[in-house]
């Protein structure tokens, strides 16, 4: 069972950094087409550190359920 729930997780987990990849690009894309000049520099940049601060933000939650779903040292 433990198991099982740990390959749910890990799916749900590159999941959702899929989707913030795909998000990531559509709202560049956007940009570039919408926003000239410097802004867009800046625009762009907002973007990427908002992809990172999700992305890290799925991997420590994810990795918070996986600690918990982990065995104890003690056991067999």
């Amino acid at each position: 069972m433990k198991q099982k729930l740990k390959v749910f997780i890990i799916t749900i987990m590159a999941l959702l950094i899929s989707f913030i990849a795909v998000y990531s690009f559509m709202r560049i894309s956007h940009v570039i087409e919408n926003v000239h000049g410097s802004d867009l520099l800046w625009k762009c940049f907002a973007i990427w550190i908002k992809s990172i601060v999700l992305t890290q933000t799925v991997l420590v939650v994810g990795g918070l359920f996986l600690f918990m779903l982990r065995k104890p040292k003690g056991t067999v």
